[in-house]
């Protein structure tokens, strides 16, 4: 695991080097903007889903036979960060007082108490509209095919059908206690599991596979986004804040069913650790170069952050 861990650290720095050349700086009269868009995505989280993609472009290459060019390496790093982006935009939202009114994320004061509540919003709304622009720019992603695609996958990811649905579903029923299984889950998957199922996506795209890799590598990633979500439930129950960096128990505080809430604690790890396995099981069939995803799929739920 520490293996693991050392490699998530050096594509974080990959991805931070990208972002700090690309993401928007200077003394203009938006220069606030600018300094919230880098605080909030520059040097913070693990960066799982950026991860997620460039493993996934790595892996398709060893299973076809394909030469890794540094050309497909570069356009993989730019979709994961505008990927990362896209999910620092939907922190600094969903940390907002109108939603889960959190003072921390990733170790530090949230955008919101950083800078203030409307340039949070602000910097959230540029973040989404960046991460466009990267994936759309001829000078990072060569073929206009696959920007185009590209841009569909992601754009119904975290919209209405997607990640964005499964927000509005989440506030509203909030307070239901009386939602089963089958509710949490299509919020989950819809709130987070989208965005983590497009990273593999969004690889198989830029690599040019065939269908059938493609709909495998999804299935992959859709399994571990439901296990890293209901790992996050847990860890929101019992985690460490100091080792989080962002406050715990904010379910309970917003009476918002999950996982645990449903299933009881030994149920939903029980779940997590099954929903695991069958990532791992999905990308074992390969045979090889399954190394980095069997340890993400196993790193989602044993980690303590």
């Amino acid at each position: 695991m520490i293996d693991f861990i050392d490699k998530l650290k050096k594509n974080s720095h990959v991805i931070d080097q990208f972002l700090d050349n690309h993401l928007p700086s200077g003394d203009n009269l938006n220069s606030k903007l600018f300094k919230a868009m880098r605080y909030s995505s520059i040097n913070s989280g693990k960066k799982i889903r950026a991860y997620l993609v460039v493993e996934s472009g790595k892996f398709l290459s060893i299973i076809n036979n394909q030469k890794f060019s540094k050309s497909e390496y570069d356009e993989l790093v730019a979709v994961a960060s505008a990927i990362e982006a896209i999910h620092t935009y939907s922190l600094i939202h969903d940390d907002l007082p109108a939603m889960d009114n959190s003072s921390t994320r990733r170790g530090k004061p949230s955008s919101h108490i950083k800078f203030d509540t409307h340039t949070a919003i602000l910097a959230g709304d540029a973040l989404l509209s960046w991460a466009f622009q990267i994936i759309a720019d001829c000078s990072l992603i060569r073929d206009p095919r696959k920007r185009s695609e590209i841009c569909y996958v992601l754009a119904k990811a975290i919209g209405p059908y997607g990640m964005v649905g499964g927000q509005q579903a989440d506030m509203d029923l909030n307070t239901k206690s009386s939602l089963g299984l089958e509710q949490i889950e299509w919020i989950q998957n819809n709130k987070t599991g989208a965005l983590i199922s497009s990273c593999s996506h969004v690889a198989s795209i830029l690599l040019n596979v065939n269908y059938k890799q493609k709909e495998k590598l999804i299935n992959y990633a859709s399994n571990v986004g439901l296990a890293f979500q209901i790992a996050d439930d847990l860890l929101d129950k019992e985690g460490d804040e100091i080792v989080m960096g962002k406050p715990i128990m904010q379910d309970d505080k917003n009476e918002t069913p999950n996982f645990v809430t449903i299933l009881g604690r030994e149920k939903a790890a029980q779940k997590a650790l099954e929903v695991s396995k069958a990532a791992i099981s999905i990308i074992q069939n390969f045979q090889h170069g399954t190394e980095n995803l069997v340890s993400l799929a196993k790193y989602t739920v044993n980690r303590n952050y």
